[in-house]
């Protein structure tokens, strides 16, 4: 019988840790489905990896712009329809006046129609005003009423700041997708103080029955309100404009994002056929190499001499 050695022992030792190693790599590819758990498991492949990790993760935070971006402008826009409904309401208030050839109701419906207004100029979106101009510690219109509108000078009824919200929507794009309650709502403005200023005036009330002093001047504010709200509709329309611009730039990250993220996946993503059948013949090999232990300690000389 054989008596084993040093030198057996050692090489039989030797190939049961290569067997465990090749048995853990198997078993952490069968685990999470990747050739290694970290870049220097990737050899001269890492380098390259590396660079499409880099590039889909600064494009993730464009998409990730994008989507916050494409939220505010669909709010703005819901601001904006809210704000050209208001100068919509005032001369709709203004012709019903015309037509019946009354103004009983006509402060009552304008009111109305300025309430409207205060809710478009002073929408919050996330807790910032929509055209506050990064001024988010007060209302953008400060007025709550057409007698407060009517007693106030019209440069001190806008609070909003004068910074227009700009957004990066890519690398080499930069939009500037934020308005301002001032310029979006001082025309309109405007006219519902002329018109509260009017009716306290010489020539008003308005009554049941209207003179013909308030229905040349009433005609002529409607046709200023139609003036405001084509104005107001044309800024609709180019934030209209703005959303399609982020709708296309996010679609086209979101393809970038994910052609890198199967460039990366070619690289990093392990054959599982190929992991399992590895795993298998590592197991196998790894119980050989401690069968040989175990024959080995068998017939060691110390076992013989006993």
């Amino acid at each position: 019988m054989r008596v084993s050695t040093a030198a057996t022992w050692s090489n039989a030792l030797n190939n049961l840790m290569k067997s465990q190693e090749r048995q853990n790599k198997a078993n952490d590819q069968v685990s999470t489905q990747k050739v290694a758990t970290d870049l220097m498991g990737y050899g001269r492949s890492s380098e390259i990896i590396a660079a499409y990790q880099a590039s889909a993760s600064r494009i993730n935070s464009y998409v990730a712009v994008n989507k916050s971006v494409a939220e505010r402008l669909n709010s703005q826009d819901l601001a904006l329809t809210t704000t050209s409904d208001a100068a919509a309401n005032g001369k709709e208030s203004i012709m019903n006046a015309l037509a019946s050839n009354s103004g009983a109701s006509l402060m009552e419906t304008m009111q109305g129609a300025f309430s409207i207004a205060l809710q478009g100029l002073n929408m919050e979106h996330h807790g910032q005003y929509m055209f506050g101009g990064g001024n988010d510690n007060k209302d953008p219109v400060t007025v709550a009423t057409l007698s407060e509108l009517a007693a106030t000078n019209i440069d001190d009824v806008f609070a909003n700041g004068n910074v227009k919200k700009s957004s990066r929507i890519d690398a080499s794009t930069t939009l500037q997708t934020g308005f301002l309650a001032s310029d979006l709502g001082r025309d309109m403005m405007q006219l519902f103080k002329d018109i509260q200023e009017f009716n306290n005036g010489p020539d008003g009330p308005f009554g049941t029955q209207l003179t013909d002093a308030q229905k040349t001047f009433l005609t002529e504010k409607s046709t200023q309100f139609s003036a405001v709200y084509d104005e107001l509709v044309e800024q609709t329309s180019l934030n209209g404009t703005l959303q399609k611009r982020v709708e296309t730039s996010q679609a086209a990250l979101e393809g970038q994002a994910s052609s890198l993220n199967e460039l990366i996946g070619s690289r990093t993503e392990a054959d599982m056929a190929k992991a399992y059948s590895n795993l298998q013949q590592a197991q196998v090999s790894v119980q050989a190499s401690a069968q040989v232990l175990a024959d080995l300690q068998s017939s060691s000389l110390l076992n013989l001499l006993r």
